[in-house]
């Protein structure tokens, strides 16, 4: 399961879009690559999960990305979300319950799109209509990840614009476009609403999508008359539920996550029953207030987990498989996108300090890292994790042992060690961050690409020894249930 919410330019401190996703794959270990700018031949092509070549482009952005150790179709890594030089980002949201219209054509599969997105983006608008356009000539699939043959909801933004684009099997989509002083978000499942047609700035959407519904008898309005509302949500999130465990809009695990959205960013009190993803926010926002939610685990709140009893004599508030807060006791990544769109800098690129935030297990045990999208070497320990592995060579292992280990005694472990230690080292990296981002103002573009490499390096380093230490004292100090109290 997996959550995402896009804060619009004008709600932002930055007066920049904020996109934050969560990717929950309990189980599926993840990696950190970036892929280089290319250019192809015309007979070059692009190899699709199923195994079938489309035609390739005549080029390529760079891009960094997460990726799960998993194998799905012809990709021995899945579910990529991430952000190219053009500052274009997009994050995945699987879909559980949901209309099928695929047929025997039907070729594009998530682990496809969100790629091409990454490979081909310009805009986040571009990347849609672009994908759009593909979806027309190849057609699009449940995917084929074992366990997960879903649908999806993406995330797709850029520093002015962030949408939720959601595809049907069979090749129906729309996208929606997030209002500049709103925030949205979408759990596991459809979240688009009423559908205007007419509102071409806001809404994006297959050809066919209102003559199918009417056709397939999901939709009684008519060609002729778009007066009556059309939800996308309703008509095509109907449908049997492939996983028990997050199904569709009106499970728990999806109603209570969009209300942990809206009610801590804006300030909503609802039944978390409605239809609510969007809000207008009280404050303007920052990252570090997207982090802080994509860990929130409603604590303080009617809906506490720390304070039911399965939460232990610890409190532990991520002790449910499958939790109903946004915050999750699986996930293997939680990713901030920090867009850039300052024209101070002369002669500098657009995309100089844009910043892909990464935290390698819940982000509430974790901190996030900056890895900034002009820095074209990812550090080694970062490149590593297999499924099954346990291996300390790599972060991925290192943090999500120390998230593990809270889990012993999560009141003392967790709240009095670990979240105060990746606290302080959190906010260090901001205050670095500041003020590189003020000598960058009087260096050339290769020392400022130089300085942001080194910054991203120091830091996802700091990061990785500062989890190694700490896991290592936690199993020495905490051994079973007993507490070496002299260490």
């Amino acid at each position: 399961m997996c959550f995402s919410v896009i804060a619009g330019r004008h709600t932002t401190i930055a007066d920049a879009v904020i996109m934050g996703v969560n990717n929950d794959w309990p189980g599926s270990p993840g990696q950190v690559h970036h892929k280089p700018h290319k250019r192809y031949d015309k007979a070059d092509t692009f190899l699709t999960v199923k195994g079938i070549k489309i035609p390739q482009v005549p080029e390529t952005y760079a891009y960094t990305h997460t990726v799960c150790d998993y194998e799905t179709g012809t990709r021995a890594l899945s579910w990529a979300d991430g952000m190219n030089e053009n500052q274009v980002a997009v994050g995945m949201m699987g879909v559980y319950t949901f209309h099928n219209a695929q047929g025997d054509n039907d070729l594009l599969e998530a682990d496809d799109i969100s790629i091409l997105i990454l490979e081909r983006g310009k805009t986040a608008r571009q990347a849609i209509q672009m994908i759009g356009e593909l979806i027309d000539e190849y057609g699009y699939s449940v995917s084929s990840i074992e366990g997960g043959e879903g649908a999806v909801t993406l995330a797709i933004s850029d520093p002015k614009e962030g949408f939720f684009l959601e595809l049907v099997p069979g090749g129906l989509w729309v996208a929606k476009r997030v209002a500049d002083d709103e925030i949205e978000c979408r759990p596991n499942c459809f979240g688009t609403q009423e559908v205007d047609f007419t509102d071409s700035e806001n809404f994006m959407y297959s050809a066919n999508l209102r003559s199918y519904a009417i056709e397939h008898n999901l939709y009684d309005g008519s060609l002729d008359d778009e007066s009556k509302p059309f939800n996308f949500s309703k008509i095509f999130g109907q449908g049997p539920n492939i996983s028990e465990a997050f199904g569709g809009t009106d499970r728990a695990v999806n109603q209570l996550r969009r209300y942990n959205c809206v009610n801590r960013l804006c300030g909503l009190e609802h039944d978390p029953s409605a239809y609510i993803y969007k809000g207008k926010p009280n404050n303007k926002l920052s990252v570090a207030d997207i982090m802080s939610l994509l860990g929130d685990t409603f604590e303080g709140t009617p809906y506490d987990l720390s304070i039911q009893q399965q939460a232990g004599h610890g409190k532990n508030p991520l002790w449910m498989e499958v939790s109903h807060s946004i915050g999750q006791g699986g996930t293997v990544f939680s990713m901030v996108f920090e867009f850039f769109n300052n024209e101070n800098l002369k002669d500098a690129p657009k995309n100089l300090q844009a910043c892909m935030w990464i935290a390698l297990a819940a982000s509430k045990l974790s901190c996030y890292i900056p890895f900034y999208i002009v820095v074209s070497d990812i550090p080694k320990p970062y490149q590593l994790a297999l499924t099954g592995d346990y291996d300390l060579d790599s972060a991925w292992w290192a943090f999500q042992e120390v998230g593990q280990l809270c889990y012993r005694n999560y009141e003392v472990i967790a709240k009095e060690l670990v979240i105060p230690k990746f606290n302080q080292l959190q906010h260090k990296f901001f205050a670095q961050q500041q003020s590189l981002h003020q000598e960058l103002a009087t260096l050339d573009n290769n020392e400022r690409r130089k300085r942001l490499t080194e910054f991203t390096h120091d830091s996802a380093m700091q990061a990785y020894k500062e989890a190694l230490r700490l896991g290592k004292y936690i199993k020495g100090k905490y051994l079973s249930n007993t507490i070496v109290e002299w260490l």
